[in-house]
């Protein structure tokens, strides 16, 4: 009999059994395979570790590996005007905008140094 999460054979006797309340029954070879399945709802298929896993990863190498190869389409050169030259990027200047030169926190200290020396005053 083999492991209804990972696929490994179980010996007689050692296998965990899981009854669903529709009347499905699962064996499980170890309770590692048992709390994926049940408790964590995870998919034998998305497991590295499951044979589910390893046959489909096998299918998708395989399917590749069976398509032909196609050549990259070549690219035809592309036609340059001698006299036009590239102009740098540079960023749009803010207008109307105030830049923060200092952190918010370094500003704040600076404020509460002015309000306590004009209250020492």
């Amino acid at each position: 009999m083999d492991c209804s999460f990972c696929g490994t054979g179980i010996p007689r006797g050692t296998e965990y059994l899981y009854v669903t309340a529709k009347g499905r029954v699962y064996y499980f070879c170890s309770s590692k395979c048992l709390k994926n399945k049940v408790k964590l709802g995870r998919k034998a298929r998305r497991v590295k570790w499951t044979k589910t896993y390893a046959a489909e990863k096998e299918g998708r190498i395989g399917a590749s590996a069976q398509k032909p190869e196609q050549k990259p389409a070549e690219k035809k050169p592309v036609k340059e005007d001698a006299g036009a030259k590239k102009k740098p990027k540079t960023k749009p200047e803010s207008v109307g905008k105030q830049e923060k030169t200092e952190p918010k926190r370094k500003r704040k200290a600076a404020k509460k140094q002015q309000e306590d020396s004009e209250g020492e005053e």
